[in-house]
C-alpha cells in the first residue's frame, strides 16, 4: 500500500469512523430494537418483512456498505473498487441519506405520532434514531467534501436510483396487499390521491438530491483539483 499523506489518513479515519458507527447501529437495530409481539397482534406492525420493510433500515445497510467499500478502497486502491465506490455514492448514498433524513424529520416536525410515536422511545434509543436519520446525512455531506467522486452518466445514475425507489414502493405495497397494514401507518390515514402525490414527491425529491450531490461535488472539486495536483495530493 502506498504511503498515506495527511489528507488520505484523515479520509481513511473518517471512513473507518462511519463504518464502525453505522455497523454498530445496524447491529443494535437488528438485535435489540425490536417491537414486542403485541405490536403485530394489535396490527401496529405488518407481520412480514421484519426490518427489511423499512427504508431507514435498508438505507442504513446501504450506507454501511458504502463506507465499508470506501474504507477498503483507501487501503487497497483498486481501480474497479473506485468505480463501484463512486457509483454507489452518487446513485444511492447521497440521495437516499437525504430522502430518509429530510422526509423523517419533516414528518416528525409536522406530526410526530404519524411517523415516530412516543412509544418507540422505549425501543429505539435516541442515539440510534439520530444515527439512522441524522448522521447518515451528516456523513454524506462530509464525504462530498473529503473525497472526490467521478459521477456516472446521469442516465446510469437515474436508472439505478429509480429502480431502487420503484422497487421499494412495490415492496411496501406487497406488504400492504398481503397484510392490510401499511408499513408507515400515516399512509393509511390519508386519501389515495394524497398517497400517490406523496410517493411521486418523494421520488422527484430523490432525483433532486442526486443532482444536488452532483452539483456540490462538481463545485467543490473543480475548485480544489488544481491545488491537489500542484501539492501532489490524491483527490480520489
Amino acid at each position: 500500500m502506498e504511503r498515506l499523506n495527511l489528507w488520505s489518513r484523515a479520509r481513511l479515519f473518517f471512513h473507518l469512523t462511519a463504518t464502525v458507527h453505522l455497523g454498530y447501529a445496524i447491529y443494535f437495530d437488528w438485535r435489540y430494537a425490536q417491537l414486542p409481539q403485541v405490536a403485530v397482534t394489535l396490527r401496529l406492525e405488518p407481520p412480514i418483512g421484519g426490518k427489511f420493510k423499512y427504508m431507514t433500515f435498508l438505507g442504513g445497510l446501504l450506507q454501511l456498505g458504502y463506507y465499508a467499500l470506501a474504507l477498503t478502497f483507501d487501503l487497497v486502491r483498486l481501480r474497479s473498487l473506485r468505480k463501484l465506490r463512486d457509483y454507489i455514492f452518487a446513485t444511492f448514498a447521497v440521495p437516499l441519506a437525504l430522502t430518509v433524513g429530510v422526509t423523517f424529520w419533516t414528518l416528525f416536525a409536522i406530526d410526530r405520532e404519524s411517523i415516530y410515536p412516543v412509544l418507540l422511545d422505549l425501543v429505539y434509543p435516541n442515539w440510534l434514531n439520530h444515527t439512522m436519520h441524522t448522521f447518515v446525512v451528516i456523513y454524506a455531506l462530509v464525504e462530498l467534501g473529503v473525497t472526490r467522486h467521478r459521477y456516472p452518466a446521469r442516465s446510469r445514475g437515474f436508472t439505478g436510483l429509480g429502480a431502487f425507489m420503484v422497487g421499494y414502493l412495490v415492496w411496501i405495497h406487497i406488504v400492504w396487499l398481503r397484510t392490510g397494514i401499511w408499513v408507515y401507518p400515516f399512509l393509511g390515514g390519508i386519501a389515495w390521491l394524497l398517497r400517490v402525490l406523496f410517493f411521486v414527491l418523494i421520488m422527484v425529491l430523490g432525483f433532486v438530491y442526486y443532482l444536488f450531490g452532483e452539483r456540490v461535488s462538481l463545485v467543490l472539486w473543480q475548485q480544489t483539483a488544481g491545488a491537489h495536483r500542484r501539492n501532489g495530493n490524491d483527490a480520489h
